[in-house]
């Protein structure tokens, strides 16, 4: 009869620590993030409008894009949605 050699008990546990781990990430720089005007540091109101309202244009993209805007200082055109948003001035 054949033995054959007991596995470590961490040898199967660390990869499946480090996938998860990644998945993690992964899903942490998905999460949406509300961005006016598209990108940091730009300026995208309207004039005020005939009702006292303000437009402004938003995208609702990943953390991870986010982070790499504000990182380059650029618009990335990647992102989950994107709309106007009605600001009331007084």
């Amino acid at each position: 009869m054949r033995r054959y050699p007991r596995q470590d008990h961490r040898s199967t546990t660390k990869p499946l620590v480090i996938a998860i781990s990644v998945l993690l990430v992964m899903a942490a720089l998905a999460i949406p993030i509300k961005q006016r005007c598209g990108a940091p540091g730009r300026t995208c109101a309207t004039a005020v409008d005939a009702n006292g309202d303000v437009h402004y244009y938003y995208e609702v993209e990943p953390l991870g894009i986010f982070l790499i805007e504000n990182m380059i200082g650029s618009d990335i055109p990647l992102f989950y949605t994107s709309g106007e948003e009605i600001v009331k001035v007084r």
